[in-house]
């Protein structure tokens, strides 16, 4: 057992400050105690730290007493670090007469680690019988009563002067091979934990890079980033604000985080912290970001002793922020906020923080090409669509309409998030074949002879040869080919019946033959809507599928009528995350073909 400073009442040194651990000190104390030699341990300022209070009962003695021992003790010890700290590496052991009794001796092992002397260790042994007059001395100036020491000594070992030096050299040798090992495990330890940090902070970068592969809203996958940050960094909450796509004005070069529509979609905060979505987002504002003052990021450590950060005083104490430019425009911010120990960001947690910063930075830059991209191809789509049904103006919106009730209908038959906006699609292309029908045919006001209608029946068939050069388009033809298919067999263009009139054939006939009930035709008035969800009910079983009617009919379709009237002309009605992997094919495969 050792004893410390602590045990007398003093403030002991930090663990950093020790030059070897109290547990090799202890292990130390245990080995030599066999051999005779009281240890201790001083620090580089000679202050002694440890002694091995289950040692030798004369040293523990002498030293309990202080006074004139001790100071001489202390100061042999003192001069002898400093004689070592002046000579070479090899000079680091010390032992001799000193000024203490000759029946006792003193051998000192300086440490040393990377040419830097951090402290030593003192071996007290006995070299005699204690029966020399300057040890009689020694009793009478402390107090001690001679033949009690004497006597408690009887059992102790003697090291005679012809072996001082190599017991010394030993000394030595132990206490150097206790500190080697001793940084040995340390930087092992701190190796593993480097070692385990760096896996998981790769697995986290893997499995957010495997996480961008998958079509998701933003949103989505910053909500699993943060988590997932959360667990391996030291942050307490993770929080990703986005800015809006637009242009960079005269008067400003970064887009304003504050200029935004909707708050839950820019502001995506995960873990655990009191600040609500408006002081993330005035957080990220007030850091005032540049492109050339700030292009990697802000650690702030500091933030209740800053002015410009007490209104956020009640949750704020660390944060590092990390803006994703892209070609000097502001896409966002990640923030990590405050740390989870109550210590300080760090360097390495920074590291940590640019790796996924970057690679959602990555993930933003495509998905700002992609919405472009959906917006090109869609835009293009409805010009398409609009060019068809201009031809009559009785029937222009007719096909977004149609889109329209057609993806409500298949979200009715819980059909997947990807499907019901390939039924989208397909909806809106059903009628595209109508552009290879004469005009005269299209915008006829009376009934059209057979072989008028013989021409309009082709429309189905042309469309599919207009899109069938469109890889990506090939799995909407069911609805295109067959939206004039009835259950009963009599429609067209190949009188199917039942289940093999493939399942989006079925959903568009239903939305397309409810638009054509509710619009005004050039032979007849659009029909009142209870009229028109009458005759879909009649019609159940023979024109359309009765599980796909009664699942219309039981939908707001009052609702849905005005929403399909509004959403003629627009394509706000389709979301560019689902339009964009509908129309390229990268979603999940469509059951509605």
């Amino acid at each position: 057992m050792t004893t410390t400073l602590e045990t007398q009442g003093r403030i002991p040194l930090p663990r950093i400050a020790w030059p070897i651990s109290p547990e090799q000190f202890d292990r130390l104390a245990q080995e030599w105690r066999r051999s005779g030699l009281w240890l201790t341990l001083w620090s580089r300022e000679g202050q002694a730290l440890l002694w091995d209070q289950d040692g030798s009962a004369l040293w523990n003695t002498l030293w309990s007493r202080k006074g004139m021992f001790a100071s001489q003790l202390s100061e042999f010890v003192h001069q002898s670090i400093e004689k070592a700290a002046a000579a070479k590496p090899a000079a680091s052991i010390d032992y001799g007469a000193g000024p203490w009794p000759d029946d006792l001796g003193l051998a000192v092992a300086v440490i040393r680690w990377r040419q830097r002397i951090l402290g030593a260790v003192v071996a007290g042994f006995l070299k005699s019988d204690l029966r020399g007059e300057s040890f009689v001395r020694l009793c009478d100036q402390c107090g001690l009563d001679l033949t009690a020491m004497q006597t408690g000594a009887e059992g102790e070992t003697r090291i005679p002067d012809d072996q001082t030096g190599a017991v010394t050299g030993l000394l030595r040798l132990t206490v150097d091979q206790a500190r080697r090992l001793e940084v040995a495990v340390e930087e092992a330890g701190l190796l593993t934990q480097n070692l385990q940090n760096t896996y998981e902070e790769l697995n986290l970068i893997y499995r957010i890079s495997t996480q961008m592969g998958l079509p998701q809203k933003p949103q989505t996958l910053l909500q699993h980033v943060g988590e997932q940050v959360n667990e391996v960094s030291r942050a307490e909450s993770t929080a990703f604000v986005l800015t809006e796509t637009q242009s960079a004005s005269e008067s400003r070069n970064v887009p304003g985080l504050l200029d935004i529509h909707t708050l839950s979609d820019r502001v995506v905060c995960v873990g655990e912290t009191e600040a609500e979505a408006m002081a993330i987002l005035k957080l990220a504002e007030s850091l005032q970001l540049s492109p050339d003052k700030t292009p990697s990021h802000v650690m702030i450590n500091d933030a209740k002793s800053r002015p410009e950060f007490m209104w956020a005083s009640e949750w704020l104490r660390h944060a590092v922020a990390l803006p994703l430019w892209s070609h000097q425009k502001l896409m966002g911010v990640m923030l990590a906020i405050n740390c989870t120990d109550g210590g300080d960001f760090t360097s390495v947690d920074v590291q940590l923080f640019r790796a996924v910063a970057d690679r959602i930075k990555s993930f933003l830059e495509n998905q700002s090409l992609y919405d472009d991209l959906t917006d090109l191809l869609m835009g293009l789509l409805h010009s398409i669509v609009n060019s068809v049904d201009a031809k009559d103006p009785y029937t222009y919106g007719h096909s977004e309409r149609v889109a329209f009730l057609s993806r409500a209908l298949a979200q009715a038959a819980k059909l997947s998030p990807t499907d019901c906006e390939r039924v989208y699609l397909a909806g809106l292309l059903h009628d595209v074949g109508k552009i290879g029908v004469p005009d005269a045919i299209l915008c006829k006001p009376g009934k059209l002879t057979n072989e008028e209608f013989d021409a309009l029946k082709r429309h189905p068939e042309i469309g599919v040869r207009i899109l069938s050069p469109v890889r990506q388009t090939r799995d909407l033809m069911p609805g295109v080919l067959y939206h004039h298919e009835r259950i009963d067999g009599r429609g067209y263009p190949d009188g199917l019946a039942g289940k093999s009139i493939p399942l989006l054939g079925r959903i568009i006939c239903l939305a397309d033959c409810f638009d054509a009930m509710t619009t005004n035709r050039t032979y007849r008035a659009a029909l009142p809507l209870p009229v028109a969800i009458s005759e879909v009910r009649r019609c159940a079983g023979t024109q359309f599928d009765p599980h796909l009617a009664e699942l219309f009919v039981g939908l707001d379709l009052e609702r849905l009528f005005r929403e399909a009237r509004a959403c003629a002309g627009s394509d706000a009605t389709i979301s560019h995350i689902g339009a964009l992997h509908a129309v390229l094919g990268t979603g999940e495969p469509s059951q509605v073909g």
